[in-house]
């Protein structure tokens, strides 16, 4: 078995949370990750996408090349990337929130992330993410 990879990016997005736009990109994200082998989290926030994915290097270069070339996600900018020894979204094929269940935003400002710090500030995503996978249902 090779290495666990993750990524956590940003994109813009002009889809407005929880429309069916978003639902059919959800049920897709999922349906290609059952058979990638990927789990991961999406937050959907102002204009925004925040996505950890994790799995197999090879699967995970293969969506993430899908999502480049998907105009759904403009301006993608990588946060973090490497290896892990175990699956931090293990329940989630692709875990979803948007603003409504809580902003990332306001999370980063109640909590001492230094967001010019591109380590603290990925695991501070990292945390605002885990957070809300523990919330879902």
């Amino acid at each position: 078995m090779s290495a666990l990879s993750f990524i956590l990016y940003r994109s813009d997005t002009g889809l407005r949370p929880n429309s069916d736009a978003v639902r059919t990109l959800m049920n897709t994200a999922r349906r290609s990750n059952e058979r990638f082998d990927l789990t991961g989290f999406l937050h959907h926030e102002d204009g925004f996408f925040f996505q950890w994915l994790e799995g197999e290097p090879d699967n995970l270069a293969e969506i993430m090349g899908r999502i480049e070339r998907d105009p759904r996600h403009s301006n993608i900018t990588c946060m973090a990337h490497g290896t892990q020894p175990e699956r931090q979204f293990s329940r989630w094929r692709m875990g979803y929130s948007t603003r409504s269940d809580a902003s990332v935003l306001r999370w980063m400002a109640d909590h001492p992330v230094v967001v010019r710090e591109p380590r603290e500030y990925a695991a501070g995503m990292l945390a605002f993410l885990r957070e809300r996978e523990a919330l879902a249902p």
